[in-house]
This record gives C-alpha cells, structure tokens and sequence, in this order.
C-alpha cells in the first residue's frame, strides 16, 4: 500500500497477498517484535490473532560498520529469524523490517552515504521479503543522508516507509529533529507514514485524553509540513505506536485504551496503528510496577492487546 493509494501490490516481492489482506482494513494494524531475544512466534500469533502485519525490530550496524545486523549482534541472515519470516508470509500475514530504536549504535550513523545506507535497508527488505521499511528514530542523524536513502529505497523497491519519532508531550507533538527529518522527506516527495510513539511521556491530565490529544497535535504538524494534503491527507499521513501495559515512565495504557487508540485511528483514516510489544502482549505479571520486556504488568490474556489493535473482541468477552 501507499499513502496514495491503498492498493499496491510489489513486484519485487511475494507480497501482493498480503496488501490485499490489510486492504480490507484501511488502518494498518502491526505489533512490534524485538528480534534479539529470539521468542518471536510469528506464525502462531499470526494464527491466534487477526493481525496481518509484524514489524521485525530493530536493525543496528554491526561494529560500527555500514553492515546490518539484528540488536544483540544476531546477523541479518540468522536462519532461525529468516525461517519465522517466510512462517509468518506463508499465513498470508506480512512483514515490516525497523531499524533504529531507543539503544545501539545506529546504521544511519554509520553509513557514510545515502547509497550505502540504501543498499543496507534493501538487502534487510530482500532477506527478511519484507515490504515496508520503519526507520525509528530515537538519536541524532545525519537528515539529509538519511532522507536520500529512503528516496532512494521507495524508487529502488516501492517499499511502503514510516519513520518512527518520539512525542515530547500532548501540546507539543513531535521535537525539532523529526520535523526536521519529515521536511526533508516531503522535500524529496518521499510517500511517508509519520509514526509518533505515543508513550513515555508526561500527561497533563488522564492517559487516554493525553494520548489522543498528542495525535491531534503531531496531525497539526503533518498539516504544516505538507499543507496541500489538507486535514484528511494528514490524518492518513499520522500513525500511532502504544506501549501494552505499564509503560516506562508509570503510566498505563489499558486495554479501553487500545480500543480507543483503534476507534480513533479507524475514524479518522489513520494509516498504521502498532504496540510495543508482542512479547509483552500477556498476562504472567499482573499488577508489576516497573515496565517488563515480557509482559504487560495487566491482568489480561495473551494477544489481548493484539485483538484490541485490530478491532475485534478479546477473549472472554
């Protein structure tokens, strides 16, 4: 699919299943996998749940060269990871390959051009039969580099981009350094899906209203960067990304809170709807208060988060 138009199915890759399986829903629904710990399950998630997209995260460079590998040094070929990639594509459901995130050394910080940081998201894309690129900005980088490559990768292999930013609050949306970047992305007329995190940061009043309210306030910022598209082009421009559960800085994001997220992005056209995280998506640590890579910290069954993000009923109800 494209910002344009819903639709497009890739040439260079078997995905045109899969496009027509997220056409029938218009907002993209997708959990984030962390890669490096190695449970990824793919393919039974994608059979216990309605999502027909995961995001494979996150891309690093290997020992600070222009070389990408999986965080925690598992190389980009890892059998076991390619292996549940082509699992998880032969249930019909598909894959998106991030790089970047909060920690490690970045390869967009490490390739010295936008062809080489180009010709290393291409190879992850090839490897993984990935059709969507997230880049998750967490860091300083070079813009301008980094927005020739993904000029460079949407002409080279017309694989859908988000670029994954931070929101510093429900006012202030989105810092100066992703403006940055998505002016030059627009510049470039680079099709971009606008992915703001919101998570870990402070709300003025309760979470639900502060999450909403930050998603108006990054729309405003689409609208600004690209005013042509008017308020509707913004709304399809904007995706949000939740933490499941307890989030880093205390707050909760429940499962009426997914619901809403979902009933907000549904009516407003949104293009991506995702969580952090699959591994997080269960029930083993109710009432944990610290924030726990392998569970939510809810009481609450295993993909619960997973059906809410795709609109559908969770279990038990």
């Amino acid at each position: 699919m494209s910002i344009a138009s819903l639709t497009v199915c890739l040439v260079t890759l078997s995905a045109c299943g899969d496009a027509q399986s997220e056409q029938d829903d218009p907002v993209t629904a997708a959990p984030y996998v962390y890669v490096g710990d190695g449970r990824l399950g793919l393919a039974r998630a994608a059979e216990r749940t309605p999502l027909r997209r995961f995001v494979l995260a996150f891309l690093l460079s290997h020992q600070s060269r222009c070389e990408p590998v999986w965080n925690t040094g598992r190389p980009l070929a890892d059998a076991h990871v390619l292996a549940e990639a082509r699992a998880l594509r032969a249930t019909g459901a598909a894959v998106t390959v991030a790089s970047g995130g909060a920690s490690g050394t970045y390869l967009e910080n490490t390739c010295a051009t936008a062809g080489e940081l180009a010709d290393a998201y291409v190879r992850a894309l090839d490897r993984t039969g990935a059709d969507w690129l997230d880049v998750d900005i967490e860091t300083g980088i070079p813009v301008q580099l980094v927005a020739e490559a993904l000029r460079e990768v949407q002409d080279r292999r017309g694989a859908r981009i988000s670029v994954t930013v931070e929101v510093l609050d429900e006012r202030r949306g989105l810092p100066a350094s992703a403006t940055e970047l998505l002016r030059a992305l627009a510049w470039r007329n680079v099709d971009v899906v606008v992915n703001a995190m919101v998570m870990n940061f402070p709300p003025d009043n309760g979470w639900r209203v502060a999450m909403l309210r930050a998603a108006e306030s990054v729309t405003d910022q689409i609208g600004q960067i690209w005013p042509s598209d008017g308020r509707d082009g913004a709304y399809r421009r904007l995706g949000l990304t939740y933490m499941a559960g307890r989030n880093d800085t205390g707050v909760v994001t429940t499962l009426a809170d997914a619901r809403a997220l979902r009933d907000y992005a549904g009516e407003h056209d949104l293009a991506y709807l995702g969580f952090w995280s699959l591994a997080r998506d269960n029930g083993r640590c109710p009432g944990e208060r610290d924030a726990r890579e392998d569970c939510s910290g809810l009481a609450q069954h295993t993909y619960d988060f997973a059906r809410a993000t795709a609109h559908v009923p969770e279990e038990g109800e």
